[in-house]
């Protein structure tokens, strides 16, 4: 499977899954925080601690120019 393709089938199942919880009456910020953690721990899995830290922060500076945010 392409790498565009394994993109939008995880964005899928992601936004599944928050459906989901909203389906459940989750708090959003308490899901979201949920799913970051779980990906943090399974990156950690995979790389060092220094490299996930980096990756992190290029999402942080992503947000702060507002890349995310609808237009």
């Amino acid at each position: 499977m392409e790498e565009i393709e394994q993109k939008k089938k995880a964005s899928m199942i992601v936004r599944e899954a928050m459906k989901k919880t909203r389906g459940e009456k989750i708090d959003p910020y308490i899901a979201i925080g949920a799913f970051i953690d779980e990906v943090i721990r399974e990156l950690s899995k995979q790389n060092e601690s220094e490299k996930i830290s980096k990756f992190l922060e290029n999402i942080a500076e992503k947000v702060r120019m507002g890349i995310y945010e609808k237009k």
